[in-house]
């Protein structure tokens, strides 16, 4: 039987040491904090669930739908309204709706974008050159380059960099189009035109979702009654008693012979495999002794800060004005927010008796010293900017900063050779894996993913099955 450590309790190592301990696997599990769910967190204010970091998950990546299916969860989803589903622009002073079907940076459906006030008709024409321009070059580009190039410059400002701040609160201009948004390149290359290349993909998917359409209504986003702390409280709960070690950071990593011990508040775990479910640069700090190139290689992963605030109020105190899923914010306005979540017209039953709940996003790149204000200037920042965005500034029943330190790894371009240098390194250093944000994948199911490969990489080494 396999004995392994999983250093991190987020997504991620729960996810591990879930399969790991399914499997038959010997699991423990070292967190420093003191509690499990990393960036999932969960909180009850009133009769009100408050979420602070992720609020739901997407659903084109199937492993954290499928989890929540295995673990019995399903009642618990949330799908997303079917009415009300309008996403907005702030750009130019005012609110602007995302015309349907633009994915991204592209139209799928042409007439919707050019009845659109999104852009102006300069910007519509240039957006509509992708149909004739020629393929690009294969290698690795960034976001903003790729976008100005298929589409020009004021695509990049209005449509696709407020969505980037919300994903990945990064600079297009640095972020690996291909570590971050593959399909792009990918459509580009076959297709030559990404827009083509869209409206292909659009009619595959539809077709595919007609002849398997599920039971339960599945949208693109899920949320979860009781909040997302409800998969990580599930996952947890599935682990041997005595498996977890809260508030037990991993101090060091050594190998001795075939085996490796990790030490933690002074006592020493040794395992046949060792999965760091941590920030790179966390795993940065436990691999320096072991392999300064690997620590090395770990340490060049960059992260910004953010942070997230969440309002509630009584109901019908918007009037209306909280109708569709939110908003982004064009990052040459001058605000403090750069998106907010209309969470309960988004999520219908997402808060009990009419409740209204609101969510807004600030700090990532150029902007990350937010996050270091008073909560009082905070929300002071917020409601002036809702004043503003809004028409509207009523007060709330409760409200609650969350912040995340150095907590969204940047990818980068060059992201991917990174990653695989990485794998490389590893090689030199059996049982000893990788799991969690920091490289192929931010998102919940990108993560479950990741430890999920972990876990078959580690019962592997003794022949187990995951």
């Amino acid at each position: 039987m396999s004995r392994v450590v999983v250093v991190g309790g987020g997504i991620a190592g729960l996810a591990c040491a879930y399969r790991l301990a399914k499997a038959g696997a010997e699991v423990v599990l070292l967190e420093a904090a003191p509690r499990l769910g990393g960036k999932i967190l969960s909180e009850k204010v009133g009769s009100v669930t408050f979420e602070g970091g992720p609020d739901s998950f997407i659903t084109s990546k199937p492993v954290a739908l499928e989890l929540t299916r295995e673990l019995g969860l399903e009642e618990r989803l949330l799908p997303t309204g079917d009415v009300d589903r309008d996403v907005f622009v702030y750009s130019r002073g005012r609110l602007r709706r995302y015309p349907d079907g633009l994915m991204l940076m592209a139209p799928a459906e042409v007439l919707p974008f050019l009845a659109s006030d999104l852009v102006g008709w300069r910007t519509k024409l240039r957006m509509g050159l992708d149909l004739l321009l020629p393929r690009g070059g294969a290698g690795d580009e960034s976001l903003g380059a790729f976008t100005r190039r298929r589409f020009g410059g004021e695509a990049l400002e209005v449509v696709v960099a407020p969505i980037m701040a919300g994903i990945f609160a990064g600079d297009p201009d640095r972020l690996s189009l291909a570590a971050t948004f593959p399909k792009f390149p990918e459509l580009e290359q076959r297709w030559r035109s990404v827009i083509l290349g869209l409206r292909a993909d659009r009619a595959r998917r539809a077709g595919l979702k007609a002849a398997a359409a599920p039971a339960r209504r599945v949208t693109m986003f899920m949320a979860m009654s009781g909040g997302l702390e409800t998969l990580t409280a599930a996952l947890a709960a599935r682990l041997p008693a005595g498996a977890v070690r809260l508030r037990a950071p991993a101090e060091s990593l050594t190998r001795t012979g075939d085996r490796w011990v990790v030490r933690a508040k002074g006592e020493e775990h040794p395992a046949d495999a060792v999965v760091l479910a941590v920030p790179a640069s966390a795993a940065a700090r436990l691999t320096a002794g072991l392999d300064p190139a690997l620590s090395a290689e770990l340490a060049s992963v960059r992260y910004v800060s953010t942070a997230t605030v969440t309002l509630s109020y009584p109901a019908g105190t918007w009037g209306g004005r909280l109708r569709g899923f939110g908003f982004v914010v064009d990052r040459r306005e001058i605000a403090v927010v750069t998106a907010a979540t209309f969470s309960t017209s988004k999520f219908p039953g997402r808060a009990p008796d009419g409740t209204e709940v609101l969510r807004l996003f600030l700090g990532g790149w150029r902007r990350e010293e937010m996050v270091d204000w008073t909560d009082e200037r905070i929300l002071a920042g917020v409601r002036a900017d809702l004043r503003r965005i809004l028409g509207a500034d009523p007060e709330p029943a409760a409200a609650r900063v969350y912040r995340w330190p150095a907590a969204n790894p940047q990818y980068v371009v060059g992201h991917q050779a990174l990653v695989a240098r990485l794998e490389e390194r590893l090689g030199s250093h059996p049982g000893l894996l990788l799991a969690g944000s920091s490289y192929k994948g931010v998102g919940i199911p990108d993560c479950a993913r990741s430890g999920t490969e972990a876990a078959r990489l580690a019962l592997e080494l003794k022949g187990g099955v995951a």
